[in-house]
């Protein structure tokens, strides 16, 4: 059988894994990895980079298996019907493509938001608005804007750190709306504990320096502007002509294949799967699955059997609160909320055991352990209209 050159495009937690479940699959298959990052982004800890904690840094090949080639640089072009990327003055042909990019902070959609505001995109933008925090006088003002998971992990994390300082979180949204009564309930405490002001239904219509512009005329001023007010994808699909979403994402059909182009893949926050019923959020939770699952179809077409949807089902969401406090939201399999949650010192040290685990799996899984696992739909929910949204898949 003719050995197939698989190319990886990202090597964030889908693409990371992506490798190492495929070079688990013997002979025939050359991996290459192409990232502009030589260090592994743990995304999930960079509210704690903000905050000037300690967290590991790992160059890309300490989580690489060493049958994955690792190509360090930026995808420039990328000619589909050819099946060949420009990265920087080098030529890359492939076979299979698993598609990985990742996402980033949206900057663009509200003017001066790239000026004046920070946002929490990688190691080099969180050691900036660490430096940026550390620098604010005792008394100065912090905003942050957007009422996610990110916001609400950022704003948390600057309170309990810098608790000398005026911390405000500006949403359009209640934060915590996602969330069950209790844990909304929990999350206002946590906001009164801390000192953090919200402010509600703030929609910034542009950022100056030092002040946010809202669409009602409000004016916020600010020192420092954390900014996590929605993710967006690379352009790179859009570029090559490919299906895209509103945000950018790779459209795929339940295969987490592209339409017309079978030989490609996608996988992580970069994909949006067609038919989902219910959305897959970005979420290294929903990431490291799709990466698994591409590798698994990828290996599985070489022995020519029919591509399957991609199996998913929710279980719980992790929010970090500071380093002492946390919530965790039990979910439906459709991401839905449920009553139970979990708060405090418990949550948080749940949520911490969910983050070391992601590394502690991207390890076992470069030694050649398929040991990565995830909930499936419930078997009666499969094929069913109203679940047929997650039989396949932060």
């Amino acid at each position: 059988m003719k050995t197939q050159h698989v190319v990886i495009l990202g090597a964030g937690y889908a693409g990371q894994i992506a490798a190492s479940r495929l070079a688990q699959k013997g002979a025939g298959i050359r991996i290459t990895v192409v990232d502009a990052s030589p260090v592994f982004v743990e995304r999930i800890r960079l509210h704690q980079v903000m905050a000037g904690q300690r967290v590991a840094r790992r160059p890309m090949r300490a989580l690489l298996p060493e049958k994955a080639a690792f190509t360090l640089g930026r995808v420039t072009g990328w000619d589909v019907a050819s099946r060949r990327l420009a990265v920087g003055a080098t030529a890359v042909s492939y076979d299979r493509l698993v598609y990985a990019l990742g996402s980033a902070v949206d900057t663009a959609s509200v003017p001066g938001v790239a000026e004046h505001a920070h946002a929490l995109d990688g190691l080099a933008s969180s050691d900036a608005l660490a430096a940026a925090l550390a620098a604010v006088p005792a008394g100065g003002r912090v905003l942050v804007v957007g009422g996610g998971f990110t916001g609400i992990e950022a704003v948390a994390e600057v309170a309990e750190s810098r608790p000398d300082l005026t911390v405000e979180l500006a949403a359009a949204d209640a934060p915590g709306a996602a969330l069950a009564p209790a844990g909304a309930e929990h999350l206002a405490r946590v906001f009164a504990r801390l000192g953090v002001r919200i402010h509600t239904g703030a929609r910034v219509r542009a950022l100056d320096a030092g002040a946010a512009r809202l669409a009602d005329g409000r004016t916020l001023p600010f020192d420092v502007c954390v900014w996590a007010a929605g993710f967006v994808a690379p352009r790179l699909a859009a570029d090559a002509g490919l299906p895209v979403n509103a945000r950018g994402q790779l459209v795929v059909d339940e295969t987490l294949r592209a339409p017309g182009h079978p030989e490609i893949l996608a996988a992580g926050d970069a994909a949006c799967v067609s038919d989902a019923g219910v959305p897959i959020r970005m979420a290294c939770a929903t990431a490291m699955p799709m990466g698994v699952f591409a590798a698994e179809e990828v290996a599985r077409e070489r022995t020519r059997k029919a591509p399957r949807p991609f199996p998913f089902a929710y279980v719980i969401r992790c929010i970090s609160l500071g380093r002492r406090d946390g919530l965790v939201q039990r979910v439906g399999p459709d991401d839905r909320p449920l009553p139970k949650v979990w708060t405090g010192r418990r949550a948080a040290l749940i949520k911490e055991l969910v983050c070391r685990s992601t590394v502690f799996a991207l390890r076992a899984e470069r030694l050649g352990l398929a040991f990565y696992r995830w909930p499936s739909p419930p078997v009666q929910a499969v094929g069913s209209t109203e679940l047929s949204g997650y039989a396949r898949a932060e």
